[in-house]
């Protein structure tokens, strides 16, 4: 072979090379921007899953405390109705 084959060669493969880089880089450049896509995509759930999350515990803390208040209110009454039972009781007696 001489040199200007081999030259010819050389220059043909630095070509492949060089378009195949060249596709490399793109392709490298859409996968980074769809990483950044999916990252932000799972930021943006883990937010809103963090919002659900403080949500039904404010639910279940405000259906604890409405429970709890007409418990109070229950034992509230009974108190109540005891107490005029006692006054009751008091004024019979005088």
């Amino acid at each position: 072979m001489d040199t200007l084959t081999l030259l010819s060669g050389i220059e043909t493969k630095i070509r492949k090379m060089k378009t195949r880089n060249e596709r490399l880089e793109k392709e490298n450049e859409e996968l980074k921007k769809s990483l950044f896509e999916y990252l932000q995509k799972m930021e943006l759930q883990k937010k809103e899953s963090e919002k659900s999350k403080m949500k039904l515990q404010a639910l279940q803390l405000g259906k604890s405390t409405d429970m709890n208040t007409a418990q109070l209110r229950k034992d509230l009454d009974h108190y109540i109705y005891m107490i005029d039972k006692c006054i009751a009781s008091i004024n019979v007696k005088s």
